[in-house]
């Protein structure tokens, strides 16, 4: 049997906020995507993603036919990557390697299987093409937006399965959440807040650095519950975490949360509990909208002190 399915990527403003897709059918398809990134990191991560999720369904075995319209991808993956490969990562120009970290992921998940790629044209009727995009669109729509980002079903199965939507215009918690593995008990009606919030902690909880770097705003700081302080999102995560009890405040005042109201109108802050075997937390997180959407412009985490 050969899987065939279309990959697409999606950047307003190149880079901005991004989102990818895969898909093989109405039922089954994925999506998602970051604050700020550039098309061609969405095209990639397409590739990744179904590569993945065609392994994680027990589909290794089978033949992959990948339809493209973008010749950067395809050209990237299955005629200059061997090249750069056997020099140990390095062009023949001695040049930096784009997006080096994620082709070398899409080379690991390669290894073993049967992936042939087509070039499609984009935007002349082709129907999964233009499914993959209006995904792809749709996700990035969400982050500029920030709104509950539009996931689809994976290989879940049809009974199952309630993202049959492309548009973001009317996103289920369920379809943002769909074939990922986010820690705590999501709610019926989940908050755009709410899901960006759950969007950090599984980059996060799964040491995804690109995803982790694309939420930071310009000067991020992160304290954690023993009082130290870094820059930036990244850091050593616990293992088996619940979270529960969000609630969202929109900041209001200038002195609040280092006058982020001044600097950026739209500004919230979320807090919620992280209960892991080591204990709980309070985390919070301040959220800023900026040009390239919203973003984590301070992290804290603090002891909850057992009774």
């Amino acid at each position: 049997m050969t899987i065939t399915a279309a990959v697409d990527g999606s950047s307003l403003g190149n880079p901005g906020p991004a989102g990818w897709a895969w898909v093989i059918s109405e039922d089954c398809w994925d999506a998602g995507g970051w604050p700020s990134g550039t098309n061609n990191l969405g095209e990639l991560n397409a590739v990744l993603e179904l590569l993945k999720a065609t392994a994680q369904a027990g589909l290794a075995d089978e033949d992959l036919h990948i339809l493209a319209d973008s010749q950067y991808a395809i050209n990237v993956i299955s005629k200059w990557s061997p090249g750069w490969k056997k020099r140990g990562w390095v062009k023949a120009d001695k040049k930096p390697i784009k997006n080096l970290e994620l082709i070398q992921e899409i080379d690991q998940a390669m290894q073993g299987r049967t992936v042939t790629f087509e070039w499609v044209k984009g935007h002349a009727g082709h129907p999964l093409n233009e499914r993959a995009d209006d995904a792809a669109r749709s996700c990035a729509e969400a982050y500029r937006d920030g709104r509950v980002i539009p996931r689809g079903p994976g290989f879940a199965s049809p009974a199952k399965s309630t993202a049959t939507e492309f548009e973001p215009s009317t996103p289920t918690a369920e379809a943002a959440s769909a074939g990922r593995e986010i820690p705590g008990n999501a709610t019926d009606v989940e908050t755009p807040e709410e899901a960006l919030e759950r969007q950090f902690l599984e980059a996060w909880l799964h040491a995804n650095s690109l995803a982790l770097k694309a939420l930071e705003a310009p000067g991020c700081i992160r304290i954690w519950h023993n009082g130290s302080l870094t820059r930036g999102l990244e850091g050593r995560a616990p293992e088996h975490v619940e979270c529960s009890n969000f609630q969202v405040s929109r900041v209001q005042s200038t002195s609040d949360h280092h006058n982020t109201a001044e600097s950026y109108p739209d500004a919230w802050v979320i807090t919620y509990v992280l209960t892991w075997t080591g204990g709980k937390l309070r985390e919070s997180s301040t959220w800023v909208t900026g040009e390239n959407g919203p973003r984590i412009l301070l992290h804290q985490s603090s002891p909850i002190s057992a009774r």
